[in-house]
């Protein structure tokens, strides 16, 4: 999400274009950060998964 939004900023209009895809990019990340749950949740999930408790 950090990356997408400096992207963003950078690119200024052109980055809310549908047509490029640094909006897709950071479309996507919204995505996976809002379904994903909260950044500790998401910690845990790929814990688990390492440690093999899942």
């Amino acid at each position: 999400m950090e990356v997408g939004a400096q992207a963003i900023q950078l690119l200024g209009g052109y980055g809310y274009m549908t047509e490029y895809e640094v909006e897709r990019y950071y479309r996507d990340a919204k995505v996976i950060e809002l379904l994903g749950g909260t950044q500790t949740i998401q910690k845990d999930a790929i814990a688990g998964i390492v440690i093999g408790k899942m």
